[in-house]
């Protein structure tokens, strides 16, 4: 019924070869297949990571100048009046940390007199004691000194009494 061709030795041999060689081309075929896939899926995970690299470095790049024109703007708060006391108080403050630490006899007496000032402030806010306004009127008064001083009148300018005042003497 069969052909004797298909069933020859020879035939055989040619099944025999066929057989792994067509197992071992599909075999070659899902491999490639798989590593195409592999390389499509590491080339999408690098675009994205140099994407992310990109947009990381271009943040950075944005905060390096914004840090840049913060580092301005404050050198520009700095030059203010204002600034330049707040500082000049800072460095005030220092310096007498230091001093209280190194000088040994003022120390004591410096922190007695620093924590007496703070208790009349703190009364002072909390209102139970009237605001005493010695420094603004010292730094209010001391220019007023130094501007006499400077055109040479060092004596304070009387001043006439009015005529409501109840508490001038009249017979000095």
């Amino acid at each position: 019924m069969t052909p004797d061709w298909l069933t020859s030795p020879f035939a055989f041999g040619v099944y025999a070869g066929l057989v792994p060689a067509v197992f071992f081309r599909a075999q070659l075929f899902l491999s490639r297949r798989d590593l195409d896939k592999a390389n499509r899926s590491q080339l999408a995970q690098l675009k994205t990571l140099t994407e992310a690299f990109q947009k990381t470095q271009d943040e950075l790049k944005g905060t390096s100048s914004e840090k840049e024109n913060l580092r301005v703007k404050i050198q520009g708060l700095l030059q203010s009046p204002d600034r330049q006391k707040l500082r000049l108080l800072e460095v005030l403050n220092r310096a007498e940390q230091r001093l209280t630490l190194t000088a040994p006899g003022f120390a004591p007496a410096w922190q007695t007199a620093k924590n007496e000032a703070l208790a009349e402030l703190e009364e002072e806010e909390r209102g139970r004691s009237a605001p005493k306004q010695v420094l603004h009127q010292l730094m209010s008064t001391g220019s007023a000194f130094l501007d006499r001083l400077k055109s040479g009148n060092p004596q304070p300018e009387a001043k006439s009494p009015q005529a409501g005042d109840s508490n001038h003497n009249t017979s000095a």
